[in-house]
């Protein structure tokens, strides 16, 4: 059988897919959400015009030299109005973010003067609007400052908040169901770990699903019979996305896809790339379902590659999900097969090293990689120094 081409198979995974709907949330909860509209300011930033440093505000005058001497008539800490206007040879004592007094126009640091009593004594002059923060320098009310389609992070959230907004229309998170599959999975810690396979991509791949800004759900381990793999899917059927992890082959024991054989409306199953051949996508009911293969390293290529543009699709979040660039090769590589495939490599300084193991098993050597080299399917011989594409891991 033909296998499905990578590109091809992306687009049918996300052809079906539609945002997940608005609503409106408190800003404390907002990080990591996507925001739903352009989010335009209701005030001035600053309000009004602010000293920039602890000092003395005054009216700048041309002829002033150094050690000219102003009447010191009261201080202005931040947050409060000076109440009297200040005239031509006084000053005022100002603190960074204190409201500048009417009647002044200038701030010298408190560094470049002396007091003596109630006369200030400047060392140096300062020129005319020094240390000054002007109305609005930074927003003004109207501007747009976050677009639609933002994800929102911690500096986003600032920023709002400044802005005078206490409530932030948002999409809502999709839900993302993990269900892990094998008789031969344990839990970190169990008693009989040293002796059968520890369960731990559900682990990584529930933390990169909530690095990405979904919620996931964890439902644990299915034994291999269609009876425990049914009540578990059954389980998760209210979410968003299912994801199954194991099981997607063509073994005895692989049977996801018999579990929901009647139920699942197969999308595809099998694509050209290495690792991750044997993916499952389709529709359970409302859920999109996405069978991932048990390898370690397969189920996390294939969940940067598939689930990620999913999820962002869910969240109208319109990133660029493939960050694919070019480096020049350590070492030379052979010729490929007809497979795309995806080469645990490091990357440094312009050059790409391959890890020695591709073994699709080994997380030690996916731990070390921080790039993928793409391998187009039959692509010819590399030489070293030749340019090759690449693309960041991002979990």
């Amino acid at each position: 059988m033909r296998l499905l081409k990578l590109e091809t198979a992306i687009a049918s995974c996300l052809r079906d897919i539609k945002p997940k709907k608005k609503i409106n949330i408190p800003l404390a909860s907002a990080c990591g959400h996507v925001i739903a509209e352009n989010l335009s300011s209701r005030r001035d930033s600053p309000p009004s015009d602010l000293s920039a440093m602890d000092g003395y505000a005054f009216m700048h005058d041309v002829n002033f030299r150094e050690n000219h001497t102003l009447s010191i008539i009261g201080k202005s800490p931040a947050g409060v109005t000076f109440e009297t206007n200040v005239s031509k040879g006084e000053a005022v004592k100002v603190y960074t973010g204190s409201v500048m007094p009417f009647g002044t126009d200038t701030v010298v640091i408190q560094e470049d003067t002396k007091t003596n009593a109630s006369n200030l004594i400047l060392k140096k002059i300062p020129k005319k609007n020094e240390n000054i923060r002007r109305k609005g320098f930074d927003f003004k009310t109207g501007d747009i400052l976050i677009k639609e389609g933002t994800k929102l992070t911690p500096k986003h959230i600032s920023l709002a908040a400044s802005m005078n907004h206490t409530t932030l229309s948002v999409y809502l998170k999709p839900k993302i169901a993990i269900i892990s599959n094998g008789n031969e999975l344990v839990e970190p810690g169990s008693k009989d770990s040293q002796n059968k396979i520890i369960s731990a991509n559900n682990f990584g791949i529930k933390a990169y699903i909530e690095q990405l800004g979904a919620i996931a759900e964890d439902h644990g381990i299915a034994k291999d019979d269609i009876k425990s793999l049914r009540a578990k899917i059954k389980k998760a059927s209210s979410n968003d996305i299912i994801v199954t992890i194991g099981g997607a082959s063509v073994g005895e024991f692989d049977l996801v896809k018999d579990s929901i054989r009647k139920e699942l409306e197969l999308k595809f199953w099998k694509i050209a790339m290495r690792p991750g051949k044997p993916l499952i996508y389709g529709r359970l009911g409302k859920a999109h379902f996405l069978g991932l293969p048990g390898n370690p390293v397969s189920a996390h290529v294939c969940c940067q590659l598939f689930l990620k543009p999913m999820i962002n699709k869910l969240m109208n979040f319109k990133e660029e999900n493939l960050y694919i660039t070019e480096a020049k090769l350590k070492v030379a590589l052979n010729e490929n097969d007809e497979r795309q495939d995806y080469l645990r490599a490091f990357y440094k300084d312009g050059f790409v090293t391959p890890n020695k193991v591709q073994d699709s098993s080994s997380l030690s050597a996916l731990n070390s990689s921080n790039v993928f080299i793409i391998r187009e399917p039959n692509a010819p011989p590399k030489k070293a120094g030749e340019l090759v594409k690449i693309l960041r891991i991002d979990f």
